[in-house]
């Protein structure tokens, strides 16, 4: 029997272990276990497709909103369950209602292709979607600044873990390139010891690879999670972000490539990392750029145009 249903918080494990399985067809499960753990996906805005109590796929809707006029609409699972993939779609545009509609159709999943073309939707103007880089797994020579060292978060450092993630993801304190404008100060990022607790009960989290860099005076300069995924033999990068005080010192160079050389060692072959160039927010994607990482498209962005 199959039944479609809000996105439960217990939820989590049966979606990280289904992307697992449809990799690389569906998000990597490191990087969709942090926007569970941080609480991207809610009952607000995903439904996960059951089959005789079993989670069979999953679908998200974002959007529209003031700055986007079109709905996104990701969905995994149609291809090993075709009907639950039809399920999720109808609950998908369900919510949407009249409004223009983005699926995001990973290479291979031919499945969901088809019932996207049998529900109106159509080849995009920007018809490729790639929100990554990726880069080959190798052992780097690792270069910081003097004082500097990357080790892996200690037990009992929580709260500077969670504080050195505020400070890095403060939006105003984010390199944005001028033409963007003034961004609310009072804006903070949403982490929390809770929300970094879930994080560490995910499936594919490890201490040794929630990566931290320590400055000079012993605070936390950077912060990054490695998220090895032994089965598919690939890391995720998600997320990386630098204290403001301790930029432009090769810190997320140095992240990057050190992610490289530890999934190098437990046998991986590529590193990803969730992010992709951008002309709102070019930093990132130029400073990976330079030490090999290149974008990756994912597969197609269909849409439905707005009724």
């Amino acid at each position: 029997m199959l039944d479609v249903r809000p996105l439960h918080p217990g939820d989590a494990r049966s979606l990280e272990t289904l992307a697992q399985r449809l990799w690389p067809r569906a998000p990597h499960p490191g990087g969709l276990g942090w926007q569970l753990a941080t609480e991207e996906f809610t009952s607000e805005n995903a439904a996960v497709a059951r089959r005789d109590g079993e989670v069979v796929g999953w679908a998200v809707v974002e959007g529209p909103s003031a700055l986007r006029s079109l709905a996104t609409v990701t969905l995994q699972g149609a291809t090993e369950d075709p009907d639950a993939g039809s399920a999720l779609l109808d609950w998908a545009l369900a919510q949407t209602g009249d409004a223009a509609v983005e699926l995001l159709v990973f290479e291979g999943d031919d499945a969901l292709r088809d019932l996207a073309e049998r529900a109106g939707f159509v080849l995009g103007d920007d018809n490729t979607f790639g929100e990554w880089m990726s880069r080959d797994a190798t052992e780097e020579e690792i270069r910081l600044p003097d004082g500097y060292r990357i080790r892996a978060v200690r037990e009992g450092e929580e709260e500077a873990r969670v504080e050195c993630h505020r400070t890095a993801w403060k939006p105003s304190d984010l390199p944005w390139p001028e033409r963007v404008g003034t961004i609310d100060p009072d804006l903070t990022s949403r982490f929390s010891l809770e929300r970094y607790a879930n994080t560490r009960a995910s499936l594919l989290y490890e201490r040794e690879l929630d990566l931290v860099v320590e400055a000079p005076d012993g605070s936390l300069a950077a912060c990054c999670v490695v998220w090895w995924d032994a089965q598919n033999r690939c890391s995720e990068i998600e997320p990386l972000g630098v204290v403001p005080a301790h930029r432009r010192r090769g810190l997320a160079v140095a992240l990057a490539l050190t992610a490289c050389a530890l999934t190098a060692r437990r046998g991986g072959d590529r590193v990803y990392i969730n992010t992709t160039p951008n002309e709102a927010y070019p930093t990132p994607a130029m400073t990976y750029a330079t030490v090999g990482y290149r974008a990756l498209d994912r597969g197609t962005a269909l849409v439905r145009p707005a009724r």
